[in-house]
């Protein structure tokens, strides 16, 4: 059996497994938006504020093992939700780029390819 505290440290995980998901969703509906009419707009708020509450959720698990409350903020969001996000930002700028890279190459050999 698990202590109280091995519980409080699986249940941080598993949210922190979700806001890490819910941060590349974010980073990914930035970087591809989608065609006019899309939805994923509308999903990127509703998962922003899906993403509020689960880090509120994360500090009061924190709160419970104990942790000083003056430093748990800087745990959550300069130790995990910043860098995240902005890691993502720059992997899906990163992929970006190169798919559009790909594609004018493809555009560029296909007159030739007409034999």
């Amino acid at each position: 059996m698990l202590t109280q505290a091995q519980n409080q440290i699986i249940y941080l995980m598993f949210l922190n497994g979700i806001l890490f998901l819910g941060l590349n969703f974010i980073a990914y509906s930035i970087i591809f938006p989608g065609p006019k009419g899309s939805k994923r707009i509308g999903y990127l708020f509703i998962s922003c504020g899906l993403l509020a509450y689960l880090t509120q959720l994360m500090y009061q698990g924190l709160v419970a093992l104990d942790y000083p409350s003056g430093k748990i903020n800087g745990l959550l969001l300069s130790g995990f939700v910043v860098p995240v996000f902005f890691i993502s930002l720059f992997y899906y700028r990163i992929k970006r780029n190169r798919m559009e890279k790909t594609e004018t190459l493809v555009v560029e050999k296909k007159p030739d390819e007409t034999h």
